[in-house]
């Protein structure tokens, strides 16, 4: 695909909040994703939380991606979850809706945001260090395979820009 044209699809992806009607998609998304697919009932948890955002990527009227955090006490926010359609992957979708997260919670004053990502997960982490996040520490074995998980930290102040 044409750089000029993978661009013109980038910004033809609308970021919104989920809706329920979401979840068939989502739980799609989800199953191609991931070795431990979160099950339906989760990915609902999450949508409804009140404490919380949820965020889909929708391009042509389909759900191609999503992102999910978590507020936690004291400013922190956590990255519960983000996913992109296999075939919607390498085109900045990702990118687009970790960026509608971060500017979301640090216009409602959260300081920090953390996440975990496979430490085979190159792309993710490339993904997360282009905005700024740092690994400050690796959980032993925690993921259901074995594998390990680091965790990484952003800190949001007026000065925090996003890619």
């Amino acid at each position: 695909m044409k750089l000029k044209t993978i661009a013109k699809m980038v910004d033809d992806v609308k970021i919104r909040p989920v809706d329920l009607f979401d979840l068939p998609e989502l739980e799609i998304i989800e199953r191609s994703s991931f070795i431990d697919p979160y099950p339906g009932v989760l990915l609902k948890a999450l949508a409804t939380l009140v404490f919380g955002d949820f965020f889909v990527a929708v391009l042509d009227g389909r759900v191609v991606g999503y992102i999910a955090s978590i507020s936690e006490l004291g400013g922190t926010a956590h990255i519960a979850s983000i996913a992109v359609h296999p075939s919607y992957r390498g085109r900045g979708v990702a990118k687009k809706l970790l960026k509608r997260l971060l500017e979301t919670l640090k216009e409602k004053g959260f300081h920090e945001i953390k996440l975990e990502v496979r430490k085979s997960n190159i792309p993710a982490q490339n993904l997360y260090k282009s905005f700024g996040f740092k690994h400050v520490y690796t959980l032993r074995n925690y993921y259901g395979d074995g594998e390990d998980a680091l965790v990484m930290s952003l800190q949001l102040n007026e000065n925090t820009q996003h890619v």
